[in-house]
């Protein structure tokens, strides 16, 4: 819905009082002006301690020394903090809601991350914007949907004339210049039999222009100069006015869909910033005279481009809802004006003021550190330098005043008399100040948690320790830098993403394809939710990095047992979760790529076969089949019993009679004195015993042979 200046009407909307309008986003341009270049100065300031400028030393007289702690500082943060949001390959995942749910939150986890880390320059920007954080108390990367016209010209000379067809026949060329070569043909009229010369084209020499439309999500990191915010604001999301001001070409707001000529008419009424601006910018780039050179071209003419958030009852309706109003030039003329829903621009600050939009950043902390650490060395070198070249009284006129004042090791001193030159001796004092170095250092640790032993430096401090002691004091130095990570993330980066989320949802209106894992994905974020949660992964430190890399790895065997022990299809701990767990070790040990290492993600296990059911007649000839073995069983163990006593019986019977023998022999014996042989009487009874065992024997087989025993 754009603002049409002829008629004073936003599209759908009343007609706007533009006037009225203009009055009100002038009025709070100037406020929020007058704020920022305020804070800019402390900004410009923080800058010039940061590039080693400042201080600067007030004497020509006095050494120029300048210390870096500002530097020293925000470069030990920037590593542990670059680390903790791209230690993982996904920044960002969105929670699903249900469990159908989790799929398209999958989904759309990879592609927002693949938007902002791939299509987008994401390291880059978010490092440029968490440096300007670190330094100049805020950082700002804008998020839009860049759908400019872009335009390369092509020359093409002799081509054929099917080749002619199909670049006119594209939708996005457009024929500059062309020429044809025409060549002649000789034919016979067959109804005349004449010959006929007719001409055709033979190449062309073309010139055309080809027109893209960009259609992407564009991330950016913004200066922190060019975004205002309104004094009372509390936060840059609930503030009552934000503008983004930058210097552009009558080229690019043209490639914007603006009227060529309307921007002309305004090339001329301001295209610069105001003086403090561009203290601030000469700050950031000393050496760059002029930032944005003024040229004489028409379509390169610049003029200031301004970006108005504001609230304003558009409808009519006693509402104020959030606008957007493009404004050309220093008088702020409306070229634009139409309702908008989330604000492009989100804000990092590492530490920021309760009900404030603007905090503070580490290097407020550290500049009077620098500043006096600055002094004290100036002060210990001049006085290094006086002890070692001291000062000389001399006699005027019985001395060569050249000689003196030569400083090179060894020159003589030519003088008229002895005793004319003498040195004034000064003692070196320097050494006093180094136990208020050392205060200061300690200071500067305190404030921003940046010590030589949280950066492996210090031997000292890291040795004749437990491991548990050294742990200790990494994790007591990275407390801040885990805040400010915290303060980043929960603030910008959760904004962006669901900024990226929403313009995603809102202009891509079409499947697209992406990359993903060497796999080529299709997404189509017209059904996503644009309220959906979203957490963010945190890596806080390089210790809890180690302990979570010894818990995973602990798990990860405590699975493997399971899975041998209790199999593949055991209650606890299935394959796709060994899987996630290797991933997220994989990751953790810094391979972006696990793919490259395991199947992230499992196949399902092929079902089981079902086992067939046996038929019913089967089943009842088994059955009948197994009752007749366990009757025959029966009868073999029945037989073998029978024959058992009729051999135990046997052997009784024998027994009895023998002893019965024994004893009749023994009466024999004693009453008539006659021999009786026992032995060939127990010889006659033991080979009828073994007849009797054979016979029983032969009968017990013959009932699993039909009752023959010679079967």
């Amino acid at each position: 819905m754009k603002y049409d200046k002829k008629d004073k009407k936003a599209k759908g909307t009343k007609k706007v009082d533009y006037t009225k309008l203009q009055g009100i986003i002038r009025s709070k341009l100037d406020d929020a002006e007058d704020y920022i270049n305020q804070i800019g100065k402390e900004r410009a300031e923080s800058t010039e301690y940061y590039l080693g400028t400042e201080p600067d030393n007030t004497s020509d007289l006095q050494s120029e020394f300048i210390s870096t702690d500002v530097r020293d500082s925000v470069l030990f943060m920037l590593p542990s903090i670059m680390r903790t949001f791209f230690g993982t390959k996904k920044v960002v995942e969105f929670v699903p809601n249900s469990p159908e749910d989790i799929p398209v939150a999958e989904q759309q986890t990879d592609y927002i991350n693949y938007i902002v880390q791939q299509k987008n320059p994401g390291f880059k920007v978010l490092y440029d914007a968490f440096k300007d954080a670190l330094v100049r108390k805020s950082g700002f990367v804008k998020a839009f949907w860049d759908d400019t016209m872009s335009s390369t010209t092509h020359e093409y000379t002799d081509i054929d004339p099917m080749s002619y067809q199909a670049l006119i026949m594209d939708k996005d060329v457009e024929v500059v210049k062309e020429s044809v070569k025409m060549e002649s043909m000789t034919m016979i009229d067959p109804q005349t039999n004449e010959e006929i010369t007719q001409e055709s084209p033979a190449s062309y020499d073309l010139t055309i222009r080809r027109v893209k439309r960009k259609d992407q999500v564009c991330i950016e990191a913004v200066p922190p100069e060019e975004v205002l915010i309104s004094r009372d604001a509390r936060s840059l999301e609930s503030s009552s006015y934000v503008a983004h001001r930058m210097v552009k070409t009558v080229s690019d707001l043209v490639a914007m869909g603006y009227d060529k000529e309307e921007i002309e008419e305004y090339a001329g009424s301001g295209s610069s910033f105001d003086a403090n601006t561009y203290t601030e910018r000469e700050a950031r780039n000393p050496l760059g005279e002029d930032v944005y050179p003024t040229s004489s071209t028409e379509h390169s003419k610049e003029v200031l481009y301004i970006e108005h958030y504001c609230f304003y009852d558009l409808d009519d309706d006693g509402i104020d809802e959030r606008i957007r109003v493009c404004t050309v030039g220093n008088g702020a003329n409306i070229v634009n004006c139409e309702p908008w829903d989330d604000l492009p621009i989100v804000m990092f600050c590492p530490d920021p003021e309760p009900h404030t939009s603007i905090g503070s950043c580490p290097a407020d902390y550290v500049k009077p550190i620098q500043a006096a650490k600055s002094q004290i060395m100036r002060d210990t070198l001049d006085s290094l330098g006086h002890s070692i070249f001291p000062r000389m009284g001399v006699v005027e006129g019985q001395v060569n005043i050249d000689d003196v004042l030569n400083t090179d090791i060894g020159q003589p001193i030519r003088m008229r008399a002895p005793g004319m030159v003498q040195p004034f001796s000064v003692p070196f004092v320097g050494k006093e100040a180094f136990p208020v170095l050392g205060y200061l250092d300690e200071s500067k640790e305190n404030r921003t948690g940046v010590s030589k032993a949280s950066a492996g430096l210090n031997a000292d401090a890291l040795q004749s320790t437990t491991k548990s002691a050294v742990s200790a004091t990494m994790s007591g130095a990275q407390g801040r830098i885990e805040l400010i990570c915290r303060h980043f993330a929960e603030g910008g980066m959760q904004q962006l993403f669901k900024l990226v989320n929403g313009l995603v949802i809102k202009h891509q209106d079409s499947q697209a394809v992406y990359r993903l894992n060497n796999e080529f994905i299709a997404v189509d974020p017209r059904y996503w939710d644009a309220d959906k949660d979203m957490v963010i992964n945190v890596a806080i430190s390089k210790s809890s990095d180690e302990e979570k890399s010894a818990l995973l790895a602990q798990l990860a065997g405590k699975q493997e047992q399971i899975l041998q022990t209790m199999g593949m299809n055991n209650p606890l701990v299935s394959l796709q979760q060994y899987s996630n767990t290797l991933t997220k070790i994989i990751e953790m040990a810094g391979f972006k790529d696990a793919q490259s290492f395991i199947n992230t993600q499992v196949p399902p296990m092929p079902p089981q076969p079902e086992q067939q059911k046996p038929d019913a007649a089967e089943m009842l000839a088994q059955a009948e089949m197994q009752k007749a073995q366990v009757q025959a069983q029966k009868a073999m163990i029945d037989s073998e019993t029978d024959r058992m006593k009729i051999i135990m019986d046997d052997d009784r019977d024998r027994d009895k009679a023998e002893a019965n023998i024994r004893l009749k022999a023994a009466e024999l014996n004693a009453k008539y004195g006659a021999q009786i042989n026992v032995a060939e009487i127990n010889a006659l009874m033991e080979r009828d015993r073994e007849t009797l065992r054979q016979i029983a024997k032969t009968q017990s087989q013959g009932l699993f042979t039909g009752g023959n025993p010679n079967n």
